[in-house]
């Protein structure tokens, strides 16, 4: 057919296929989209046929004609002409028995594998189909809940969720609670030291708490007599230098709190003479720690035996008499 009896031909505008016509993908043996192109393009081809030998008288006597309207035409008619040839022309509404019967035979092929596929598929896509229709339900319910929550302006407003991650955490009024009740608020009973509360020390004197508390001196000096007759039994040296450390440390606690016990004697004495002076109109006269160091210490002496009071002052000058040789520079203690 000449070019220019293609560009003034009508084309009609291609049919929708139904679904059952779609393209499909098979692994094993079937027919895919292609056959059924293959088959529009088999009808295509025999209605060019047609076309093509209605034509035959009319090109030879127009052949004389086609260079002089091939000069004319523009390249953009070209590329439409040449985009009508390469489209899919369907077929007529009057077709041949023969190709229906054919199209009949891919559609019903087409169907058993479609079946086939959802056979294969079935439980899942049923399985989704119900997780699907279970959650649009929900969906539905809690969209007309809202809407009936909305129209109603006497009710109060939905708490769905949190409005903001500041907002306070909301509860389900179906949360189970127990059913146990405090009736009476009874207070905790709690156990407490008079020694150590702050309540009883603050106006309470030491003296007094010492007195009360006397007793306890005697249980330490019982225990420390049966520390030293279990001593006085035992064999084992592990056992006895146990023993020892334990009463040395009782001892030297006694000593501590008797030491302790004689310069607030001593401080409670200087305070009685300085307010019979502040009385008769003198002024106070207040002790250092050193002084009063020193007074408990004439005390103790003074308390003392004769022998027990030697004993103790050469202790003392042993003991002053070390500290100042290590005190004492090298150079000097090499030549002494």
């Amino acid at each position: 057919m000449a070019p220019g009896k293609l560009l003034n031909r009508n084309i009609r505008p291609s049919r929708v296929q139904p679904e059952d016509e779609e393209d499909f993908d098979v692994s094993e043996g079937g027919v895919s989209g292609d056959d059924a192109q293959s088959a529009d393009g088999f009808d295509d081809g025999s209605e060019d046929d047609e076309d093509g030998d209605a034509g035959d008288g009319e090109e030879d006597d127009d052949e004389g004609e086609v260079g002089g309207q091939l000069e004319n035409i523009s390249f953009g008619a070209l590329k439409q002409a040449q985009d009508a040839l390469s489209r899919k022309r369907k077929r007529n509404d009057e077709t041949n028995p023969a190709q229906e019967e054919k199209l009949e035979a891919l559609r019903e092929r087409l169907r058993e594998i479609k079946k086939r596929k959802a056979d294969e598929s079935g439980g899942k896509v049923q399985k989704k189909s119900k997780q699907s229709t279970k959650k649009s339900s929900a969906r539905d319910e809690e969209d007309s809940e809202e809407e009936g929550s909305g129209s109603d302006s006497d009710s109060a407003p939905s708490e769905v969720g949190a409005t903001s991650k500041h907002a306070p955490m909301a509860q389900s009024s179906k949360h189970q609670v127990t059913r146990k009740r405090q009736v009476i608020e009874v207070p905790k009973l709690k156990v407490r030291d008079p020694r150590f509360d702050a309540m009883q020390q603050r106006h309470a004197h030491t003296g007094n708490v010492e007195k009360a508390y006397g007793f306890l001196q005697e249980y330490q000096a019982a225990e420390i007599a049966e520390l030293k007759a279990a001593l006085k039994t035992t064999k084992n040296e592990d056992d006895k230098e146990k023993l020892k450390r334990k009463i040395g440390s009782m001892e030297n606690k006694m000593k501590a709190k008797a030491a302790k016990e004689r310069e607030q004697e001593v401080l409670r004495k200087h305070r009685k003479e300085e307010r019979q002076k502040v009385e008769q109109g003198k002024n106070p006269y207040y002790l250092k720690k050193s002084d009063l160091k020193e007074k408990a210490l004439v005390e103790k002496y003074k308390n003392m035996k004769g022998k027990d009071r030697e004993k103790a002052i050469d202790k003392k000058r042993k003991k002053e008499s070390q500290k100042e040789i290590k005190r004492m520079p090298e150079a000097r203690r090499m030549v002494g």
